[in-house]
C-alpha cells in the first residue's frame, strides 16, 4: 500500500523483520540465523521479480499501442490505475497481519493465527465483493466519471465487469500471502511471481501474434495474475495445521481486533500517500483530452519504474544493516550507514537516471516512435523526481522503524492536498504534464518535511551533511557529465538511433566514472563498500 517511491518492495520486508521481535535477546541468534538465508533468498527472488515486472512491462507496452492504439490502450491504463488506488480498502491490514502472524508463528500460537488467518477471509471477501459493486456501479458511468468517447464506452463497461470478478479472488488471495511471508516464505511467493511476470509477458506477445481483441486480451491477462493463488494455497503445507483450518471463513471478532487496531493507524498513514501516487492518472482520464494521455503516463511511468526496479537492488544490501544499527541505539553506526547509504543509492540512482535524461529522446523514437517525443522533457522531470524522493529511502525506512509517524501522516496530507490540484488546474494544458508536476510538488513537499523534522529531530542526524555530502555531490557530477555528453556527441557525425544512445551513454559513463573517483569515492570508500557487499557480514551485522 506504500507510494513506492517511497517503500520499495523488499526493503520494507526486511527492515519490519528486524523490529518485529522487540524482545529478542540473544538467545534468539541461533533461530535468526536459521532465517537469514530464507530472507536472503527472499530478498534476491524479490528483486528478480521486481526487475522482471518492470521490464516486461517495458517491452510490451509499446507492442499493445501498437497495435490497439493509443486511446484503447487507455483503457487498460485506467484500469490499472482504479485497481490500483482502490487497494487502500486494505486499510493497512497487509502489514498488520504480517507484523502479527510473524510474532505469533515465532511463539508457536497456532491456534491464534488460525482464528485471525479465517477472519481475514471474511475480512478481505467482505472488501472483495464491496470492491467489485464498486466496479459495477462506476461499469455504469464511465461516461460521467471519464472522458470517453461513444466507441469505448462498452469496451469500458466490459473491463469493469472483468475486474469486478477477479478483484474477489485477488483480495482473498492476500490472506495466503501473508500468512507465507510470516512463515520466512517470501523466497517461494517471489519465485511464483516470477512465473506470473513470464506469463503476463507471453499473454501480451500471443495477444499480438494471434491478433486478440483488447477485452480477450484483458481477459487472458487477468487470469495470468490470478495463476500464482493455487500455489500460495497449496504451499500453506508449511504449516502445521490444515489449509482448511487456516483459510475456512469463519468470524473472530476478539482475535481479529488486535490486528485491525495496528493496521488503521498504518492506513491513516499510508492513505495520502497512495492518494497522491495512484489518483493522478485518474484526474488525467477525467480533465485531460480522453484516455489517450493516459498511455503517454503508462509509457514514461513505466521507464521511470526501471530506475525504482535497479534502485532496489543496491538498496537492498545496505539497508538491513542500518536497520540492525538503530535497533542497537548506536548513534554513531546509525550516521554512517545512512550516510553510505544515501551515497551509493545516489550515485548508483544518478547514473541510471542521467543517462536516460541524456537519450531520453532517442529512447522514446525508438521505443515508441516519432509521435511519443514530446515526451522527453515530463519524462526527464520524472526520473528527477524519483532521483530525489530514493536518495531519501534510508531515512524514510528509520523513521518508519522508530514508531513516530504522527508528522508523517501530517506531512503526506498536506502533500498530497496541495499537489493533486495542480494535476486537475493543468491537465487540459499540459496534460501527462499535470501528473508529472503534480508529483513533483508532492515529493518537494515530503522531502522538505523530512530535512526539517525527521532527520535532525527524531533520528538526530545533520540534514545538511547528508544532503550536501551524500546526494548533492552524485547529483551534480551526473548534471555535468549529461551537458559533457550531450555537447560533444552534436560534435560526432550520428545521425541518431542506437549510434548515438550507446555513444552518449559511454562518453557519460567515462566523465562521471572520473568525477567519481576525482572528488566522491575515496579508497576507504572502495574497501568499505567491498566489505559491505561481499563480506560474510563481519562488523555489518
Amino acid at each position: 500500500m506504500w507510494n513506492r517511491a517511497f517503500w520499495p518492495v523488499g526493503v520494507f520486508a526486511d527492515i519490519r523483520r528486524l523490529y518485529m521481535h522487540p524482545n529478542s535477546t540473544a538467545s534468539s541468534r541461533e533461530t535468526s540465523s536459521r532465517h537469514a538465508k530464507r530472507v536472503f533468498s527472499g530478498s534476491l527472488w524479490g528483486i528478480l521479480a521486481k526487475i522482471l515486472d518492470a521490464l516486461a512491462k517495458f517491452v510490451t507496452i509499446p507492442l499493445l499501442v501498437g497495435f490497439y492504439g493509443k486511446a484503447d490502450y487507455g483503457l487498460i491504463a485506467l484500469a490499472f490505475s482504479l485497481n490500483a488506488y482502490l487497494r487502500l480498502m486494505d486499510l493497512g491490514f497487509n502489514v498488520g497481519a504480517v507484523r502479527y502472524f510473524s510474532m505469533w508463528t515465532a511463539a508457536g500460537e497456532w491456534e491464534k493465527i488460525g482464528k485471525v488467518s479465517r477472519s481475514s477471509i471474511v475480512f478481505y471477501g467482505a472488501i472483495g465483493i464491496a470492491n467489485a459493486v464498486l466496479f459495477l456501479i462506476m461499469s455504469a458511468y464511465g461516461e460521467q466519471l471519464f472522458n470517453l468517447t461513444d466507441t469505448q464506452v462498452p469496451l469500458y463497461r466490459q473491463i469493469m465487469y472483468i475486474l469486478s470478478f477477479s478483484t474477489v479472488v485477488n483480495w482473498l488471495s492476500s490472506v495466503a500471502v501473508q500468512l507465507l511471508s510470516a512463515k520466512d516464505e517470501l523466497g517461494y511467493v517471489n519465485r511464483i511471481t516470477v512465473i506470473s511476470s513470464v506469463l503476463n509477458f507471453a499473454v501480451a506477445l500471443l495477444a499480438i501474434q494471434l491478433e486478440w481483441t483488447l477485452i480477450t486480451y484483458f481477459i487472458w491477462y487477468t487470469l495470468s495474475t490470478l495463476a500464482p493463488i493455487p500455489f500460495y494455497v497449496a504451499r500453506l503445507g508449511v504449516f502445521p495445521m490444515s489449509r482448511s483450518t487456516l483459510l475456512a471463513p469463519r468470524w473472530h471478532g476478539s482475535a481479529f481486533r488486535e490486528i485491525l487496531t495496528y493496521s488503521l493507524a498504518i492506513f491513516v498513514m499510508g492513505l495520502f500517500q497512495l492518494t497522491a501516487n495512484n489518483l493522478r492518472p485518474l484526474l488525467l482520464g477525467k480533465f485531460a483530452d480522453g484516455t489517450a494521455v493516459l498511455t503517454d503516463y503508462r509509457i514514461i511511468q513505466t521507464i521511470a519504474m526501471l530506475i525504482v526496479a535497479f534502485g532496489g537492488v543496491f538498496m537492498q544490501v545496505l539497508l538491513p544493516s542500518a536497520a540492525k544499527a538503530y535497533a542497537e541505539g548506536n548513534q554513531e553506526r546509525i550516521e554512517r550507514m545512512v550516510f553510505e547509504a544515501t551515497k551509493y543509492i545516489s550515485i548508483f540512482l544518478g547514473f541510471m537516471v542521467f543517462v536516460l535524461i541524456l537519450n531520453a529522446d532517442d529512447i522514446l523514437l525508438l521505443y515508441m516512435g516519432k509521435a511519443y517525443a514530446h515526451l522527453s522533457l515530463w519524462l526527464s522531470l520524472w526520473l528527477l523526481t524519483v532521483l530525489l524522493s530514493m536518495h531519501n529511502t534510508p531515512v524514510a525506512s528509520l523513521v518508519l522503524s522508530t514508531g513516530k509517524t504522527r508528522f508523517l501522516v501530517y506531512s503526506s496530507a498536506i502533500a498530497c492536498i496541495v499537489s493533486l490540484p495542480i494535476t486537475v488546474i493543468f491537465a487540459d494544458t499540459l496534460q501527462v504534464g499535470a501528473a508529472v508536476v503534480g508529483y513533483l510538488v508532492y515529493m518537494v513537499l515530503q522531502i522538505g518535511f523530512f530535512y526539517v523534522y525527521y532527520i535532525p529531530r527524531v533520528l538526530k542526524l545533520n540534514g545538511f551533511r547528508l544532503f550536501t555530502r551524500a546526494f548533492l555531490p552524485a547529483t551534480a557530477g551526473g548534471a555535468l557529465a549529461l551537458l559533457v555528453g550531450r555537447y560533444i556527441v552534436r560534435l560526432l557525425p550520428i545521425s541518431g538511433g542506437y549510434g548515438t544512445v550507446i555513444a552518449s551513454t559511454v562518453i557519460f559513463t567515462v566523465v562521471y566514472g572520473l568525477y567519481l573517483f576525482a572528488f566522491v569515492i575515496k579508497a576507504a570508500d572502495i574497501r568499505y563498500l567491498k566489505q559491505t557487499l561481499m563480506g560474510k557480514g563481519k562488523g555489518n551485522a
